[in-house]
């Protein structure tokens, strides 16, 4: 049996009853966050974009797109909607580590758009939709575990290129299939189907791609299974067999025997909910910074210089030349001179610290000239954690070390502060009824017949 075949059973082995209840709890938590970051993401530029060329399209009406309430089909609804969530980077993050000291990091809620599209159009139950989710997060993990030797990263490819091989499989569980037919599944999508390293790179500024990196695997992943479900066929070996996946992209540098391992593990529980938007790696040195400003009421003009300490991954993700003075949101958000800088000025760093004038702000650009970054190999196996020390033009010195912002998996918000964050984006578009019958509805979600039903209360501006 090859692995896809075995990956397959083994997804159609799990059921809703194996889910412990904490489980499904931190499901109702993370549903709720990514919802608010999609409707966060709902009037980016991307998202302006994307919703054009989906009413352009005119497919059949299968799925909903938040906000607008645009009838489509489950693909446009899963990019688009996609799109809207990863628009902030205020979804979710989990990170492995790989090798002695490197961690890389990814967002498992990415799984949810395109989960919720499909069983949107399914008319599948809230039972059915954790299930998939949990089984996404769970695959997640195992896949990107399964990578050796320098990572995915150094070798040009980007760690989203999961998408092509976890989502079919999500998919054909969602849609019924057999296990051959999803093995076909991820043959069609990863055969075809990969994310280069150029959309997250230190050499290149971001642009609007980045929120799609995962998105369009997602597209590629139900399109796969639904073909494979009328009998379309794919390698059966994608993975593991001759230019597959471990031989053309990974140079054989994988364990398969950790991909294979997902079952049973419930990494949604090990999640981190952001609390600030920013690349995780940079969570704790600008928690310090925010925290250093606020206690201490520094002003930008107090302040001569800020020496960030953090690892030698965020040094090199977030501090490279190309991203210290950004002109975009994609940019700005994996920008460690930036935020120090905007966290120092206002305070803190929300959906309201990515606007064309705070890039171009003079107090924020003297500060960016005053922030000193470093990497220290000793903190990439304990990221996010981070220092920051300010130094004022009085001669006093303020440093704090941040090993667990909030929102890590040590330090994680309580179910109110995951409703505050929530209804802090979704206020700009709906009233407090509707965001409370929407809190509701996500936290009874195992008890909907329907995912539908939690969905048209995710339709906000049906008269644009």
């Amino acid at each position: 049996m090859g692995l896809a075949r075995e990956l397959a059973k083994k997804v159609l082995d799990f059921s809703f009853s194996d889910i412990p209840s904490d489980a499904v709890h931190q499901t109702r938590r993370l549903v709720l966050d990514t919802l608010g970051c999609a409707i966060g993401g709902y009037g980016s530029d991307a998202s302006r974009i994307l919703q054009g060329y989906v009413r352009e399209t005119g497919h059949p009406g299968e799925s909903t797109v938040f906000g607008s309430g645009i009838r489509t089909s489950c693909l446009n609804a899963a990019l688009a909607n996609g799109a809207m969530v990863r628009y902030l980077d205020y979804n979710d993050t989990a990170f492995i580590l790989q090798g002695e000291t490197y961690r890389t990091g990814y967002h498992p809620s990415e799984v949810i758009p395109p989960i919720l599209a499909l069983c949107e159009r399914q008319h599948a139950s809230g039972r059915d939709v954790i299930t998939a989710i949990n089984l996404g997060y769970d695959l997640s993990l195992a896949f990107l575990e399964g990578v050796q030797g320098p990572g995915m990263e150094k070798k040009g490819w980007n760690g989203d290129t999961r998408g092509a091989y976890i989502m079919p499989l999500a998919a054909g569980r969602i849609l019924g299939l057999t296990e051959e037919q999803m093995e076909s599944a991820v043959g069609i999508c990863g055969s075809c189907h990969a994310v280069f390293g150029i959309l997250d790179t230190p050499a290149e500024e971001y642009t609007m791609t980045k929120n799609i990196r995962f998105p369009m695997m997602s597209y590629a992943g139900i399109m796969a299974a639904m073909l494979a479900g009328k009998g379309f066929t794919g390698p059966a070996g994608m993975i593991e067999g001759h230019d597959g996946f471990v031989h053309s992209i990974m140079d054989g540098e994988y364990d398969v025997n950790r991909l294979l391992d997902f079952k049973g593990k419930y990494t949604i529980r090990e999640t981190c909910i952001k609390s600030i938007i920013a690349d995780f790696s940079s969570h704790g040195h600008l928690t310090a910074t925010l925290t250093l400003a606020r206690e201490h009421d520094i002003k930008p003009e107090d302040v001569a210089e800020i020496r960030i300490t953090t690892s030698k991954r965020c040094a090199e993700h977030t501090g490279d030349p190309v991203k210290k003075y950004p002109k975009n949101k994609e940019t700005a958000d994996h920008s460690s001179y930036y935020l120090t800088a905007i966290a120092i000025v206002d305070r803190q760093i929300g959906p309201n610290q990515f606007r064309q004038e705070k890039y171009t702000d003079p107090r924020v650009l003297e500060l960016i000239g005053k922030v000193v970054l470093q990497g220290d190999p000793s903190l990439d196996k304990a990221r996010p954690a981070g220092i920051s020390e300010i130094i004022t033009k009085d001669g006093k010195t303020y440093r704090l070390r941040v090993n667990y912002p909030r929102g890590h998996a040590r330090n994680p918000m309580t179910d109110q502060e995951v409703v505050e964050k929530f209804k802090d984006m979704a206020a700009v578009y709906m009233s407090e009824e509707r965001m409370k019958r929407l809190v509701e509805a996500v936290f009874e979600m195992d008890k909907l017949d329907d995912i539908g039903k939690l969905l048209d209360l995710m339709v906000f501006k049906k008269n644009e």
